[in-house]
């Protein structure tokens, strides 16, 4: 999906203040506030803008964050990281390359909890093979801190103006993207 100058915006400023209204969105960037709404709704049905409240997991209990390389029998890579996708302790599931077949973040509350979870949990799900846990000491940077990088603004906001050179729009969108 393309985001003209006006949707990145709206995506950084709620990214540095996730509780703007939209009214407040509208005054920075000079738009209507119906426009802003559009766009966000826009924004979020099509998956390039989720809202949601993040919690922090020390403060509300989860001492263990552990990171858990997997590796799975061949043929079995869907069932098994359904299966782990399914647990409520996982918080990412990603397929990747190399020595692992699956990568998994897990949160759980305590010594008690990890223990069960590498013993007990992963060791009912047929079709892993092995597992080798890295213990997360200190989260330094979580991925939903993740912008745009300036660049690519930079050069899609030349795009932008160049396509609407003189006033006249050449993209069949409205300036507000309708």
């Amino acid at each position: 999906m393309y985001l003209d100058p006006a949707d990145r915006q709206i995506i950084n400023l709620l990214q540095e203040r996730g509780r703007r209204t939209n009214a407040d969105i509208a005054r920075s960037i000079g738009m209507s506030e119906s426009t802003v709404k559009n766009r966000i709704d826009r924004l979020t049905e099509n998956g390039i803008l989720k809202v949601l409240a993040v919690l922090n997991p020390l403060a509300v209990g989860y001492q263990c964050d552990i990171l858990v390389g997997i590796r799975v029998v061949r043929g079995e890579m869907d069932r098994v990281g359904e299966a782990l996708a399914a647990m409520n302790e996982v918080v990412y599931l990603g397929y990747v390359t190399g020595r692992y077949d699956i990568l998994i973040e897990a949160l759980l509350k305590d010594q008690a909890e990890l223990f069960n979870f590498l013993t007990k949990t992963l060791g009912e799900i047929p079709g892993i093979v092995s597992t080798e846990t890295f213990y997360v000491m200190q989260t330094k940077k979580i991925n939903y801190e993740w912008k745009l990088p300036a660049e690519l603004m930079s050069a899609e906001a030349a795009e932008y103006g160049d396509r609407n050179e003189g006033g006249r729009n050449t993209t069949g969108r409205s300036k507000e993207g309708k």
